[in-house]
């Protein structure tokens, strides 16, 4: 990917079993990306504020989030993402490669 492109992504969350919560991108149109749990929703939410979601809305869905099972996802909008913000968080996949 070339500097100063962005990803169209789809956003997945979801608790873990361990307490913890995880994040999972995919690029739109696909069925597989890349993930990471977190072992604390304060360190979740920053990533969602840099990927660039109202604040407001995350403590929303994460309010959601709370009363969920392990393992049951919840859909975030599907939103474009810096390359460079993705990077920088360690969200990378072969399937985020263009051909």
């Amino acid at each position: 990917m070339r500097v100063g492109d962005a990803m169209r992504a789809d956003i997945f969350m979801d608790n873990t079993e361990g307490g913890g919560v995880q994040i999972s991108v995919v690029q739109h149109g696909l069925s597989a990306g890349a993930a990471h749990k977190y072992d604390a929703v304060g360190k979740a939410r920053t990533v969602l504020v840099a990927f660039g979601f109202d604040a407001a809305f995350i403590d929303r869905q994460l309010s959601v989030l709370s009363g969920m099972r392990p393992s049951v996802l919840l859909r975030f909008p599907v939103t474009e993402i810096p390359d460079e913000v993705l990077r920088s968080l360690g969200f990378t996949a072969a399937a985020f490669q263009v051909a």
